[in-house]
């Protein structure tokens, strides 16, 4: 059992931090920041924030932080990226970062984990990434998360380990990408983007969320950590093991990148990147991943309804 730390997380209530809450909340005591009015329970106390007022109600900050875990950031995928769209998804990741150093300027905390995302690459072929390649040269996934971990960098200053993960596509039941992958398998046909060559770096959420644990545990160097599985696979592979998990008998086809364009815009590059990412430092500093193979991630997942 992991030693009880106070933990304060923004970006508690979405997909990831709800899961790391349910699977590791009973061992911590936990706090989230949140825009809403919601009441306290046993497990979670809520601390009430507006990052465009760069406001936090500091009387319900608890007297020592052990650790802040940082996930807050509005949809990337939810609405079409206008100006106005991709404004709101740089400033919900780098305004909330700068309103947390400027709440814990005055403190220090143990451990510091702060999310970005592999879009940081750009797409990168058949090149095998690692936490110290380089950014992208170009497209707006790279811009948004080479600023995201640019403001994680000031957190530095109070955090004793300073962790920045790049999050690969996080398989769950429970929202993100998996559920639109294997909707249209149960409907009798499972698609992928022209040719289907890109990779895809994936992780099972339970890994992200044990990373996530792990680095609070181990406190391994303070460095960026690629938080995807050890196995990057070509967008075709992945959907042929969507089908076989969740519909055997549907028809793997080919879906013209065109017309995706058509209706998406620039937002294609979410699908159309390719990204072959290795967590080489994460298995260097001994996470033992518990899904490592895309089958098994899938199977535990549909059984479990994880």
């Amino acid at each position: 059992m992991s030693q009880q730390k106070t933990i304060v997380i923004t970006g508690g209530t979405g997909l990831v931090g709800s899961r790391f809450i349910e699977l590791f909340g009973d061992d911590h005591m936990v706090y989230i920041f949140t825009r809403g009015n919601r009441s306290d329970t046993d497990q979670v106390k809520y601390i009430k924030w507006d990052v465009e007022k760069q406001w936090v109600d500091k009387d319900k900050l608890p007297a020592k932080t052990d650790v802040l875990i940082n996930l807050v950031g509005a949809g990337i995928a939810d609405k079409r990226w206008t100006d106005e769209r991709k404004k709101v998804l740089i400033d919900s990741r780098v305004k909330a970062t700068e309103l947390l150093h400027k709440t814990y300027r005055d403190q220090s905390v143990e451990t510091y984990i702060g999310a970005s995302a592999i879009g940081y690459y750009g797409d990168r072929g058949e090149e095998i990434l690692t936490a110290d390649s380089p950014s992208g040269k170009a497209g707006f996934l790279s811009e948004c998360c080479v600023l995201w971990e640019e403001s994680h960098q000031a957190i530095k200053s109070i955090a004793s380990n300073h962790y920045i993960l790049r999050i690969g596509i996080v398989l769950s039941s429970q929202g993100g990408a998996l559920p639109k992958l294997s909707l249209p398998s149960k409907l009798g046909g499972a698609g992928y983007f022209g040719d289907g060559q890109m990779y895809y770096s994936w992780i099972h959420i339970d890994d992200l969320c044990g990373s996530m644990q792990y680095l609070i545990d181990k406190a391994p160097a303070s460095r960026v950590y690629n938080g995807v599985s050890p196995e990057p696979i070509r967008l075709k592979e992945l959907m042929r093991a969507v089908k076989s998990v969740y519909a055997k008998y549907a028809l793997l086809l080919p879906i013209p990148i065109f017309g995706v364009k058509l209706a998406m815009g620039e937002m294609v590059t979410m699908l159309t990147n390719s990204n072959r990412v290795v967590p080489n430092h994460l298995v260097l500093a001994g996470y033992e991943y518990q899904y490592p193979d895309i089958h098994q991630a899938l199977q535990h997942i549909k059984s479990n309804d994880v």
